[in-house]
């Protein structure tokens, strides 16, 4: 019988993981997306579109934290990881989908909050919802910056939608020689 061997040290015991860890990561987000994606989608007979805007959850700690989480395992730990550069395209398409249906929902949410103000709990309730949406918007985005930063560091690069990008001249067609 074989003993596995003993690290020689805490970083090296763990090390090896930072695959595992950075991937599990980054795919726990994705399946907490595709999941609140068709929870908010799905109607419900005892809720509308706009309830479910409210409460949504796609901007949470775990859609902010744990991309960048694996970013930094993938990247800040020497030596960067191989699939560095597409765990940072996988978490910026993430965070891509974070800030637009975290931004679309809390939109629709803020009519179903104001709509039910009624008291001075419930503006509380509304200014809440507003601010503190407003904070986790903003918190998503800086990260977001962040994981494009690094994805550009890597070597990444953005497609260019600009109007001034012009599709590839055709080639041209050699001159031809008239023989006399």
């Amino acid at each position: 019988m074989t003993t596995p061997s003993v690290p020689s040290s805490p970083g090296s015991a763990v090390k090896a993981l930072r695959p595992l860890f950075a991937w599990v990561l980054l795919g726990y987000v994705a399946l907490h997306l595709f999941f609140t994606f068709f929870g908010w989608l799905l109607p419900s007979p005892d809720s509308t579109f706009s309830s479910r805007s409210a409460s949504a959850g796609f901007v949470t700690l775990y859609t902010i934290v744990l991309p960048l989480l694996a970013l930094l395992i993938a990247t800040q730990i020497t030596p960067v990881l191989a699939a560095g550069k597409l765990m940072a395209a996988i978490a910026l398409v993430e965070y891509v989908v974070v800030l637009f249906f975290g931004l679309v929902s809390f939109l629709l949410g803020l009519g179903r909050t104001f709509d039910y103000v009624n008291s001075a709990r419930s503006a509380f309730g509304a200014l809440e919802h507003l601010v503190m949406g407003l904070a986790e918007l903003g918190i998503a985005a800086l990260v977001a910056y962040a994981a494009l930063r690094i994805f550009l560091s890597l070597g990444g690069t953005l497609p260019d939608f600009s109007a001034r990008h012009a599709p590839p001249a055709p080639p041209s067609e050699p001159p031809t020689q008239v023989l006399q």
